[in-house]
């Protein structure tokens, strides 16, 4: 059994800042001030150069360091450190608490983004570039922690409380899941074939994702459970109840301590232009959804209420299996097998069905014999059941 808080059943939108040029990564500093980067103009042109510094009680932003190319993801070391990649420049920067900056690394750095630090002040760093994590130690020493073809542009990444990592790909739906020997797995699917980052709340073993695609927010329980708690499903920036405000691009993302409280980053411009290979991101505004918590409770890992029941049987199987679900409401449905390396081999789309019972045979007398997920998808969530083909 574990204990977690529940979902307050209404979490609240609203705009802390000012627009300003902050499209990058979003960190809650060790001195409760958030800290965001701009990783430029929009996402063919990683121009941004500054770093800010924003009170989360008033919005106050004041200028915390600049000199950058590209300022995208970001992390504190024990320290007081900040670490900040620039995917333009291929380099990773270091920034003292005093705002003093200096090149860390570029040794194997390529399209650098996303961040995380261990408790040893190790970096782990998502390469867009050449889709592989790179290991750099607190001396700056850089080595390839891992790599395939489960990655799509590695663009967020975060850990859990037992040291596994969270990354999620920008180039496409998924999550991935390494674990401190640096195996890696397909570990959820995220609605909008699109992430951003990603934090990790250990009270309640929770990730929380932005999803830059659909323009909305979803958490991940440790089992791959996908769940929506905000956004309306279309690009904007209206503030109000959790499910109805809307967001745009939403990319960097930070969670208070007590995990009552998220802020992102939200693009102003609604409408991009693929014509030209323009998608604007500046200006932003910092968003905050607050009143995410109840009490604690206690629960043995259940779906949460609104999921779908889903079933498999036979498990193993050899020629067909049969899925079985239980939609609580109408809703847009999409079903995909993927390989444990995250590799997709089926995929089928329903449309929108109603709620009730459904269900459908899948032929994997094709798949080799081994471990598959399938990944049920609709619009508020992604359920992710492990099965397997033996013969």
């Amino acid at each position: 059994m574990s204990f977690y808080f529940l979902f307050s059943q209404n979490p609240v939108v609203s705009t802390l800042t000012e627009q300003f040029n902050g499209s990058g990564g979003v960190k809650l500093g060790p001195d409760g001030f958030l800290y965001v980067a701009d990783f430029g103009t929009g996402l063919s042109n990683a121009n941004g150069s500054q770093v800010w510094r924003i009170n989360p009680a008033s919005g106050e932003r004041t200028l915390f360091a600049s000199g950058f190319q590209g300022a995208s993801g970001n992390d504190f070391d024990s320290q007081g450190n900040l670490f900040q990649s620039n995917i333009a420049g291929r380099f990773i920067s270091k920034i003292t608490p005093s705002g003093s900056v200096s090149t860390f690394t570029n040794v194997g750095i390529a399209g650098p983004v996303g961040i995380a630090i261990d408790d040893e002040d190790n970096l782990f760093v998502c390469n867009c570039g050449n889709n592989t994590i790179r290991k750099v130690t607190p001396q700056g020493i850089s080595t390839l922690f891992s790599s395939g073809t489960i990655y799509n542009c590695p663009n967020g990444i975060t850990f859990d409380h037992e040291g596994n990592l969270y990354v999620s790909n920008f180039g496409n739906s998924t999550i991935i899941k390494i674990t401190p020997q640096g195996n890696t797995t397909f570990f959820a699917s995220v609605p909008g074939s699109n992430n951003g980052h990603l934090t990790y709340f250990e009270p309640d073993a929770m990730l929380y994702v932005n999803s830059h695609g659909s323009s909305s927010i979803y958490t991940i329980t440790l089992g791959g459970t996908v769940t929506k708690i905000a956004g309306a499903g279309q690009r904007g920036n209206a503030d109000g109840m959790a499910m109805e405000a809307t967001f745009s691009r939403p990319n960097g993302i930070a969670l208070s301590t007590t995990g009552d409280t998220l802020w992102l980053n939200s693009s102003i411009p609604t409408v991009d232009n693929p014509s030209i290979n323009f998608f604007p991101l500046n200006p932003s505004v910092v968003r905050m959804i607050t009143g995410l918590k109840e009490n604690p409770s206690a629960v043995n890992g259940q779906q949460g209420p609104g999921l779908p029941l889903v079933k498999m049987s036979p498990n193993p199987a050899a020629i067909l299996v049969e899925i079985e679900w239980e939609l609580p409401v109408q809703s847009q449905i999409g079903m995909t097998l993927f390989t444990l390396q995250g590799n997709e081999v089926q995929s089928f789309d329903f449309g929108n069905l109603p709620g009730g019972a459904h269900q459908k045979e899948v032929d994997v007398s094709d798949l080799p014999s081994g471990i598959y997920v399938l990944s049920l998808v609709g619009e508020e969530f992604s359920v992710n059941k492990k099965f397997v083909v033996s013969r």
